[in-house]
């Protein structure tokens, strides 16, 4: 398969989503595929294109699943419930949202010899200290009472079956690794455009548009590393466009030198905020155990760090974005979407 080769229709589910739409933004940019786009909404996915086609549905909708495997070679699927304070609070949802939802795809693109390109999650390796290496790594969870693992058990789960697929059934699949992709478009203002806690950037970003002390849940000490969703975005093209080398590999895709303590990365924020914005006055911040702020059953993992060797070798990339040069665009984003509707409250 080459990337000039128009006849080629890739299925992208949950691509009305933050990594979906920009993931197909990139698709239509780099390659000359046919895009089918899948989701219940559409308002991030805002390029058009005469390859593009819409459908707007959820996975569940009965026969949409014997559809886009019947029509598309290509099988991407972002769908997720990914949001942490729902792993705790609506766990049976998470489940079945990131495990049971998906097994007929997983059957029906081993039937059908479709390649899937699954999107799971950095959680999968949970509390293992080190840098994370696919596959040498343990998978790390917690006790089933710390409820925070169980999108990252449906997730690793779900990896070990595609995997017993493609090794015993011949599936062609690839399992993609993301660790922590920030963008524009990422996540909801609680209040605004979304209820419930989102992830730590959409808090943050809250925090300062409301001028209120921006949360450090267990102080901010826990360690993450950034890759921006264009490094991102162009990982996923380079795999799919490479299906000889990527097909029966599990991929990690993150960027190891946006390395930060959570509190460093507010304390970044406020800092590019007051500039962008003019922002008179401090900022302050809270402490807050994780429990009160996401309730019982929460967990975490003190630091995660991808090795991306392999990233490197079987797509020859290399993320490039810092994180002080991706923030000034996304807190912009957020500013020009948001600051309208919290000046009228």
């Amino acid at each position: 398969m080459t990337d000039s080769d128009s006849t080629k229709s890739v299925c992208v589910l949950g691509g009305g989503g933050y990594l979906g739409s920009h993931l197909i933004r990139g698709l239509l940019e780099e390659t000359e595929y046919r895009v089918l786009a899948v989701d219940q909404t559409f308002e991030k996915l805002t390029v058009s294109s005469p390859r593009l086609k819409r459908v707007q549905t959820s996975i569940q909708e009965p026969g949409l699943l014997e559809t886009v495997t019947a029509d598309s070679e290509i099988l991407v699927s972002t769908t997720a419930l990914c949001t942490p304070a729902l792993y705790n609070q609506r766990p049976v949802e998470v489940i079945e949202a990131n495990f049971v939802d998906l097994l007929p795809l997983v059957s029906l693109c081993t039937e059908r010899g479709r390649w899937l390109v699954h999107f799971s999650t950095s959680e999968v390796y949970g509390t293992f200290p080190d840098e994370m290496k696919e596959d040498e790594s343990p998978l790390v969870l917690g006790p089933v009472h710390k409820e925070r693992w169980t999108y990252a058990c449906a997730k690793q789960l779900l990896e070990r079956l595609i995997w017993a697929h493609g090794q015993h059934r011949g599936l062609a699949f690839t399992i993609v690794r993301p660790f922590n992709v920030f963008g524009p478009r990422m996540d909801y203002i609680e209040g605004i455009d979304g209820a419930g806690i989102p992830r730590v950037l959409a808090c943050f970003m809250r925090s300062l548009l409301y001028r209120e002390p921006l949360q450090l849940v267990d102080g901010g000490r826990s360690r993450r590393s950034f890759v921006s969703v264009g490094d991102f975005t162009d990982a996923v093209v380079r795999i799919i466009k490479r299906p000889e080398r990527c097909r029966g590999e599990v991929i990690n895709i993150g960027n190891p030198q946006n390395d930060v303590s959570i509190r460093e990365l507010a304390e970044k924020m406020v800092a590019i905020y007051q500039s962008l914005c003019g922002s008179a006055g401090r900022f302050s911040f809270q402490n807050i155990s994780g429990e009160m702020f996401y309730g019982p059953g929460y967990d975490d993992s003190p630091r995660r760090i991808p090795d991306i060797s392999k990233a490197r070798r079987l797509l020859g990339w290399n993320p490039r974005v810092t994180l002080d040069e991706m923030l000034p665009d996304i807190i912009l984003d957020y500013v020009n979407r948001y600051s309208a509707a919290v000046g009228s409250r």
